[in-house]
């Protein structure tokens, strides 16, 4: 021993057990920290791996949206249906076997001996919130529609929609003030009138009347219109306008079975309401609805319902119910606008007041010409709006405030034909189409009313094209997700992700 310690502390001889020592030590700190520095770098590289995979199964599941909505309706979601609702685990299991390919890129694959360095696995999935089309009143369904006319709809479109809407109020404003004002004092008229009657007959009696308005010249071979009118007026209207009666869709719908009538499903948590603020966005709506449903002028065939538009103003079972209340609202309008037109034109009102005259004179009764006046002014105006609502359904124009040259109806030629109006409809140019009425009334309809029939209409046509068992309210409009995933099974983290179809 003591040999050896001499030996090593000789003279000539380095004392390299010391430095041996030494570096061992460093490189165990060295090894220590480099390990460290790799353990870490997985865990992050794992960390953002976890992040990419959650960010690519949300996309994944989301690019399996409903590829008849789009292609029919430019609408985005995700169908989601099982027996009527929601699979909620079936859209965890496709989004765990997406997240594979990137958590576990070997996983069942041969890549000739290659090893994943990052070692993770998941410990849990989770939906956390999801988002159904019908949630909140469809405010899901709406502001994807919104969303798609946004990208497509010309601003034109919406500056003409809102011009005819300012026509159509005007229109009807002073039309109704007209028709208020005859109902308000129609006895009082009537008693002034009789009054006034008399008072001339007392004055004609006594020789006191003018000698001008003591006789009216009788046109030679005149026709008295009113029996013609009357009988115009007592037949349905429906008969009257509809050119095709034999053809009119005789389809119906179970109303029961529509998403506007039954219970719905309902999602979890997020409802992103984008796109569907009350003013412009209002009028995309519109415009993506006038766009997407037919009517009686373009009527869908594949579908529970042709006329689309008909439905969502009135709402009824039956395509022909649907289609004569829809009737019944024009000839209400056009009735207004004639009569309007009736009473402020200086040429129709004065034919109709020496009409009123002839007529009284012809009956022995001209002192009756202020009620006959009213009589004829109320079944002259009915009849044109007949014509009118024929033309619309023609497929012609009608314009909104009647001239001369756009007027249609004569009340002797009606008398001489018998009130047919079949060969009398006049094409204004620059005037309103049936479509353009339609546009309107759906303008004034209330925004949940139109927004319940529209996803009606949606469904009942996808049920249509083939899928009976298809449900708006099993369409998932945005999702949020929560996934635990651990990192060379060391740390756990969770990752959260959203989607929407809108931010896509």
């Amino acid at each position: 021993m003591n040999s050896f310690i001499n030996k090593k502390h000789s003279p000539g001889r380095s004392d390299s057990g010391s430095i041996t020592v030494y570096f061992v030590l460093m490189m165990c700190v060295l090894v220590s920290l480099i390990l460290t520095s790799i353990l870490s770098a997985k865990v992050s590289a794992g960390r953002m791996q976890a992040a990419n995979s959650v960010d690519q199964a949300l996309f994944s599941l989301f690019a399996r949206y409903d590829r008849d909505l789009f292609e029919k309706y430019d609408l985005f979601f995700l169908n989601a249906g099982s027996e009527g609702s929601a699979d909620i685990a079936s859209c965890i299991t496709l989004l765990e076997d997406s997240m594979d390919y990137i958590l576990k890129p070997n996983k069942g694959r041969s890549l000739l001996g290659a090893k994943n360095l990052l070692r993770l696995d998941r410990e849990s999935s989770a939906v956390t919130s999801y988002t159904l089309a019908t949630d909140a009143g469809g405010i899901p369904f709406e502001a994807e529609a919104v969303q798609a006319m946004k990208q497509t709809a010309v601003l034109d479109g919406i500056t003409l929609l809102q011009e005819k809407l300012r026509q159509r109020e005007s229109v009807e404003r002073e039309g109704q003030q007209y028709v208020d004002h005859s109902k308000g004092s129609s006895y009082s008229d009537v008693e002034a009138a009789s009054a006034e009657a008399q008072r001339e007959k007392e004055e004609e009696e006594a020789g006191e009347m003018p000698e001008e308005e003591s006789a009216v010249e009788v046109p030679e071979g005149f026709v008295n219109p009113l029996p013609a009118l009357y009988r115009l007026y007592r037949k349905k209207v429906m008969d009257v306008v509809v050119p095709d009666k034999e053809n009119i869709s005789q389809k119906k719908v179970d109303l029961n079975q529509m998403v506007s009538h039954r219970n719905l499903n309902t999602g979890l948590g997020i409802v992103d309401a984008r796109g569907c603020a009350a003013g412009a966005d209002n009028l995309y709506y519109i415009a993506w609805v006038i766009g997407h449903f037919g009517s009686y002028a373009e009527p869908v065939q594949a579908c529970g319902l042709s006329y689309q538009l008909e439905y969502l103003l009135k709402g009824k079972a039956k395509d022909k119910d649907n289609l004569s209340a829809v009737i019944g609202d024009l000839m209400r309008v056009r009735q207004a606008a004639n009569m309007l037109c009736l009473y402020t034109d200086f040429e129709k009102s004065s034919e109709l007041s020496t009409l009123s005259l002839i007529i009284g004179t012809v009956m022995f009764i001209p002192e009756a010409e202020p009620i006959i006046k009213l009589i004829l002014a109320a079944l002259w105006a009915y009849a044109e709006s007949l014509a009118d609502v024929r033309a619309l359904l023609e497929g012609k124009k009608v314009a909104i405030v009647k001239s001369r040259e756009t007027w249609q109806t004569d009340p002797e030629d009606l008398a001489i034909s018998g009130g047919d109006l079949s060969r009398i409809t006049v094409d204004a140019a620059g005037g309103t189409t049936y479509g353009e009425y339609l546009g309107t009334f759906i303008l004034v309809m209330q925004r949940n009313t139109l927004t319940g029939r529209s996803m009606d209409m949606v469904e009942s046509t996808i049920r249509g094209m083939g899928r009976e068992n298809f449900r708006l309210d099993a369409c998932i409009s945005a999702m949020s997700v929560e996934m635990r995933i651990r990192s060379e099974k060391k740390v756990t983290f969770p990752v959260d992700a959203s989607l929407c179809y809108l931010d896509l």
